[in-house]
């Protein structure tokens, strides 16, 4: 199911839950029969298939002399019809039972965190639902529940919480147990059975899709088919469930820690991601300095996580506050959670979580593991991203010696101060570039890459002005619309400024018109206006060239403009041959279009 289908389909089963609760939900149990039917003809089918492997030749053989006879006569037959039953049943069978990967992750025992399974234990008391096979630490900023069925799509599953430890570094220990009550409500029926069953589904025919993906043979294959229709759209039906399901989840968080440390943990979590984002970013440009990553990588996280920059975290937790709802997560908007958990004056009133004064919950629930979860997982990515970061290092060594090359050009052309500036941006994006910029626009005026570029500088130093220059560039050429209100849209929504709305509708529009340009560029219509072409003489003597370089097979060329009706200003031009007759022309019309255009025949 493509996106724009699913999109659509969401919103009418949101207007049709609204109108009808009832009869959408009894839609959904339909749709989870049709998939058990689906299932249960699979492993028909496959049954059947083993039992008529078996059954046949012990049929023959009870059956005494004649039927001994019959058997040694169809004996050819039978390995015939053997072979393919075999790897069908194989098929299915390995299909059926092929598990996914176990999740990546450092193991925690309880010897190593008591007070994590302490608080986990806790937790399914009070909440009623199953325990935890594994308890896995990642090195993401994020928390998840995760259940593998023992037998591939089938048997009792294990349960896996992941935790990721740059977020346990940032929140407090009841904070954090309001991130996984969320996601541990979804296991434990926080919702009604009903919910809590098809949300389990969901996740079961999701972990289908994924199988299947690694499905091969006949059988493998038809079946993989099979449930790439069915799971993409099961996953549609049922969105609007499933997001219903997370607000149950938020409350049965704050019926666990109460409302107003679940509404912090969500709070501290948005502002948290972007807090570790620019973390990250700082890190990554060590790669023009060091060949190796940092060594102590988790340690830093930690000494900073716990407090936000406050000049930055009320921005954040504006910007997260504007995002909209989208079909792609289940999971609603900050200030829709806010706003069911506390009504719509949280929303006005939001404001970022003070700074954690106690133990995060990284020190409360490792306690003296800490520093060695710390270290293996530093060590781990630091493993991981070794060659990758070193190759960066070599070719960032190698832009700073071109940079270096360029810099010493007294009279660069166009595209040589082009690259220079866009090395500049890369390794020295704090600097002061304004004279080159400027040198840049006054020798090449009618260039919008230099007001676009110097826009891009501008804005990422926290000036207001990049937006004239990106107008600036917008003038002159239109095809610099589109990423100049990408970077404008960015900066301004950044700061919760109401004009980052008009660049939204800008991009829309300017997108809803390459695509009708794109359209009418794919084809010549007759109906398009042709002028006389406006080229310059030299321009005119490339296209002469051309011609003469490929005319064998050409008796005459004709060069028109087209004008296309979507944009009547886009230099498009259209090359009419007419061809000498066949023969003695010796290639097809199609040839000689491809080797004039360049094209291989």
């Amino acid at each position: 199911m493509e996106f724009p289908q699913f999109e659509q389909m969401v919103a009418r089963l949101e207007a049709k839950s609204r109108q009808s609760p009832a009869a959408y939900k009894t839609n959904v149990a339909l749709l989870a029969l049709l998939g058990f039917v689906m299932l249960a003809v699979v492993l028909g089918t496959a049954t059947a298939a083993i039992l008529a492997l078996v059954a046949l030749p012990f049929l023959l053989w009870m059956g005494g002399i004649h039927a001994a006879a019959a058997l040694f006569g169809l004996g050819k037959f039978l390995v015939l019809l053997a072979l393919p039953i075999w790897f069908f049943v194989k098929s299915s069978v390995s299909s059926l039972f092929q598990r996914l990967p176990v999740p990546k992750g450092l193991e925690l025992r309880p010897d190593q965190a008591p007070n994590l399974f302490a608080a986990m234990d806790a937790m399914r008391r009070q909440m009623h639902g199953p325990r935890f096979h594994h308890v896995l630490v990642s090195e993401e900023l994020n928390a998840s529940v995760m259940q593998r069925p023992l037998f591939g799509l089938m048997g009792p599953a294990r349960n896996y919480l992941i935790l990721g430890l740059p977020l346990l570094e940032c929140l407090s220990p009841e904070e954090a147990l309001a991130v996984v009550a969320h996601e541990y409500g979804h296991l434990a029926g926080s919702h009604s059975y009903f919910a809590a069953f098809i949300y389990r589904l969901r996740n079961s025919w999701g972990t289908a899709l994924a199988i299947s993906q690694q499905w091969r043979g006949f059988v493998g294959s038809a079946m993989g088919r099979m449930v790439g229709w069915y799971a993409p759209y099961f996953n549609a039906y049922t969105f609007v469930l499933a997001r219903a399901n997370e607000y149950q989840a938020d409350a049965a968080a704050a019926e666990l820690v109460g409302v107003e440390v679940t509404t912090s943990a969500l709070k501290r979590v948005d502002v948290s991601a972007a807090h570790y984002g620019k973390f990250m970013q700082r890190t990554f440009r060590q790669i023009a300095s060091s060949a190796m990553p940092p060594p102590d990588l988790s340690a830093q996280w930690a000494s900073v996580a716990h407090a936000a920059p406050e000049d930055q975290a009320q921005r954040w937790l504006q910007r997260a506050l504007r995002v909209e709802a989208a079909v792609h997560d289940t999971h609603p908007p900050l200030r829709e959670r806010l706003r069911a958990l506390q009504g719509d004056d949280a929303v006005l009133a939001a404001s970022v979580p003070t700074n954690l004064e106690g133990p995060t919950a990284a020190q409360a629930w490792l306690g003296a593991s800490a520093d060695l979860v710390r270290e293996k997982i530093q060590t781990e990515w630091r493993d991981r991203v070794a060659n990758a970061w070193k190759e960066r290092h070599e070719e960032v060594d190698k832009q700073k010696r071109r940079l270096e090359e360029l810099l010493s050009l007294d009279e660069p052309t166009l595209d040589e101060h082009a690259e220079r500036l866009r090395a500049s941006l890369d390794l020295h994006p704090e600097s002061d570039l304004s004279n080159d910029f400027a040198t840049f626009i006054e020798r090449h005026p009618g260039s919008a890459l230099g007001p676009y570029l110097m826009g891009c500088w501008r804005l990422a130093n926290d000036h207001e002005d990049g937006l004239q220059h990106l107008e600036r560039a917008v003038a002159l050429d239109r095809d610099a619309t589109k990423p100049a209100c990408e970077k404008a849209f960015e900066y301004l929504t950044e700061r919760g400024d109401p004009r980052a709305d008009a660049y939204r509708k800008r991009w829309n529009e300017r997108d809803r018109m390459d695509q009708v340009v794109a359209g009418q560029l794919q084809q010549l219509d007759v109906e398009h206006e042709l002028r006389d072409p406006d080229l310059t003489d030299g321009e005119l003597t490339v296209v002469l060239n051309l011609v003469k370089a490929h005319h064998d097979g050409i008796a005459k060329a004709y060069l028109a403009r087209r004008v296309l009706p979507a944009d009547r200003e886009r230099r498009t031009y259209v090359l009419a041959l007419d061809l000498e007759p066949a023969p003695p022309r010796v290639e097809t019309p199609h040839q000689i279009v491809d080797r004039l255009a360049g094209t291989e025949g």
